[in-house]
């Protein structure tokens, strides 16, 4: 292709855009482009107008929407996909999504699935702002969903789902936070052998969101206990503990510590063979090898962070057991290294006073039948498995190792207070069904399971002789032990991830917990991995709290068990910070007013207000902080827990105080103020 040429197509592509920002028409933009294309005078014309003009193309998306007025419909990429290709959903996030000749309008629409899959794009939206998000969906057979989910603007994820064979208009009204101006849309097929269909997204902006309203004391709602499968939820007294500590830490340790190409997922990334894996595991130099593993050393830096609980992968994805798995064909540690470093770990971690935490993940990519359980259906994988019937008894056999691992993991290693469950789901698809069908993860297991555990491997109910399934087995040798949801149990704690504060309203309906990795990009150690910041990990701690959930933050040492400093060191500041702001995050609870994304939360604990400010705060530079309506409550004393000063304030009309003299710039991530009052916040 010639220079002209190739400059003339890029000009086609930027006019293109150009005419959905500026409501030019396509064909007169072509038009335009070839009357530059086979013009050699205006070749040097051409390269003066296409450079400014790329840049300019680069941003104009940004600028037409921050730059909205009241009813206009905003500029998305590809909003229409007429492009015929994915650009503008080319986000990370976006995954087994394609283009379609099947459109509500035009010549083409997203694709999204088969199975479980994700179209994306980010887009910049105006701060405190009220939207519109639509767009015209359908499924393929009716039996599953799509789903158009926006998050990433300040305020809980919102989605709408339709299940229609036909198209049909779906509609999201939200608004963004005061300190927001990103938004993440996505089109969601959660599971099935069908896909979804997305065309015409329109995001239109509403106006300027009004002012917030002074808030009352919220009524806490009574907890309802939930039961699935033969078992309820802990009740409030077995949880509180867990309520009460606020901050764990994460470890995700294993034989991909050794593989610097990248973290937990490296296998799966790289579609190694298990040969493969297993062989640069085991070398001597280069591999996993724990030799400066010192399960004494973590718990200390845990509480010194002032962590009050540990989680310890026990295996991984890759099925790699850190403990002494008797299943023949399991691979651990105690084979490969001759020691069971869980026992390690589970006994420096009793002894350090901190509550001990298990990960376990029954999905291993060492079974080809992981991806095709019935033997009938293999699912889309890396490593190109088909269907083979021998895949079902394949499956048979990682479900009898997983039986056989977490009974040797709930009898053999003392108490346990906390299971961190991940990867329930089969073939890397939700199929709630299947999952119950297949790992009996409630009271009992079904005598008639296509997928039957042998004998040796089977723990009977006294009494009943009955077979005990996934909880079963925990309740009967960990019957106060806290677990999350990833299992297909409805679970004790409800899990949420990701690399950004934590948004919505106060979690009351289900306790809850964040996990986030300190490492940026990936849970296992990668070399020389950036990390968060102390101040973005204050923020996210914080934004937890004031919301009523945990927050379990990461660290992945490297192949010989040694944690890399510039971890250690975000954890020590961390750690020196809760030392003097404590008291406004342990045992406490959110409440007893809203959050406000990016501005303020609150937490209480008996005749204690704590108010949590964030430099986003709207009248932050000037040195005070009005609360909400504290109603007939009297205050005694105002105190920054950073430095213990205390405080002047005043009460309003409105029964707000306004304090004055604060000194943002002790922390100016997150400030905690301590307001006592003459009476408990809640009798």
């Amino acid at each position: 292709m010639s220079i002209r040429s190739l400059l003339a197509c890029q000009f086609v592509s930027f006019l293109t855009l150009l005419a959905g920002g500026m409501r030019l028409s396509v064909g007169w933009a072509k038009k335009f482009c070839i009357f530059f294309a086979f013009s050699g005078r205006l070749l040097c014309l051409n390269l003066l107008l296409f450079l400014p003009l790329f840049f300019l193309q680069v941003s104009l998306f940004a600028q037409n929407n921050t730059d909205a007025k009241r009813g206009d419909t905003l500029t998305l990429i590809n909003a229409d996909f007429e492009t015929g290709d994915m650009t503008g959903w080319k986000h990370w996030r976006t995954k087994f999504c394609s283009i379609s000749t099947d459109a509500y309008s035009g010549k083409h629409a997203l694709r999204v699935g088969p199975e479980r899959a994700f179209g994306v794009q980010e887009t910049k939206v105006k701060p405190n702002s009220l939207y519109r998000i639509s767009a015209f969906v359908k499924t393929e057979s009716g039996a599953e969903e799509i789903q158009l989910k926006i998050s990433d603007y300040g305020g809980a994820a919102k989605s709408v789902s339709s299940a229609l064979t036909e198209y049909s208009k779906v509609i999201i009204d939200f608004q963004t936070a005061f300190t927001a101006d990103n938004l993440l849309i996505s089109f969601i097929h959660p599971t099935g052998n069908g896909s979804g269909y997305a065309d015409q997204v329109e995001l239109t902006y509403l106006g300027e969101a009004p002012k917030p309203q002074i808030q009352e004391f919220i009524k806490i709602p009574q907890r309802t206990i939930k039961e699935d499968n033969g078992f309820s939820q802990l009740p409030d007294e077995k949880m509180d503990w867990f309520l009460n500590d606020k901050f764990g830490m994460f470890i995700h340790w294993g034989v991909y510590a050794a593989m610097p190409e990248g973290s937990e997922w490296v296998r799966h990334q790289e579609a190694w063979g298990q040969e493969y894996y297993q062989r640069r595991a085991r070398d001597s130099n280069t591999g996993f090898t724990a030799a400066k593993f010192d399960a004494g050393e973590w718990a200390a830096l845990a509480k010194k962070a002032g962590m009050k609980y540990m989680a310890l992968t026990t295996r991984h994805h890759d099925g790699f057991a850190l403990f002494n798995s008797k299943h023949p064909f399991s691979w651990s540690s105690t084979k490969d290294l001759g020691r069971d470093l869980i026992k390690e770990y589970t006994n420096a971690v009793r002894a350090s006073g901190l509550r001990v935490g298990m990960y376990y993940s029954p999905m291993s990519w060492r079974y080809p039948g992981y991806y095709d359980v019935t033997g009938k259906d293999c699912k889309p994988n890396v490593w190109g498995y088909k269907t083979a019937a021998w895949h079902k008894a394949d499956a048979r056999d990682m479900k009898e190792e997983v039986y056989e691992q977490v009974t040797t993991l709930l009898k053999d290693y003392g108490k346990i207070d906390y299971m961190f469950w991940d990867g329930g789901w089969l073939s890397q698809t939700v199929n709630r069904p299947l999952e119950l069908a297949f790992w009996d993860p409630g009271k009992y297991q079904n005598p008639n399971n296509a997928w039957p555990v042998s004998e040796k491997y089977i723990t009977r109910e006294d009494g009943t002789n009955k077979a005990l399934g996934i909880m079963g087995l925990v309740r009967k040798y960990q019957p106060d032990l806290v677990v999350n949801e990833r299992f297909s149990w409805v679970g004790d704690v409800h899990g949420e991830e990701g690399g950004s504060a934590t948004s919505g309203d106060i979690r009351f309906e289900q306790y809850g917990e964040k996990c986030l990795s300190l490492q940026k990009g990936g849970w296992g150690y990668r070399p020389n991995g950036k990390v968060f910041s102390f101040d973005e990990v204050a923020v996210f701690l914080s934004n937890c709290v004031v919301r009523n959930i945990n927050l379990l933050l990461n660290v992945a040492p490297d192949r010989e068990g040694v944690i890399p400093q510039n971890q250690q060191d975000v954890l020590l500041q961390i750690g020196n910070w809760l030392s003097k702001v404590g008291n406004g995050v342990y045992a406490t609870r959110g409440g007893p007013w809203q959050p406000l994304f990016g501005e303020y939360g609150f937490t209480f604990r008996d005749n204690k207000i704590y108010c949590h400010i964030y430099e986003g705060y709207r009248e932050f530079k000037s040195g005070a902080f009005t609360t909400q309506s504290l109603g007939a409550k009297k205050v005694s004393k105002v105190v920054n827990l950073y430095d213990g000063k205390v405080l002047q304030w005043r009460k309003n009309k409105d029964k707000t105080i306004t304090i004055s003299r604060v000194d943002y710039s002790l922390n100016p991530a997150t400030t905690i103020l301590e307001i006592t009052l003459l009476e408990p916040v809640y009798k």
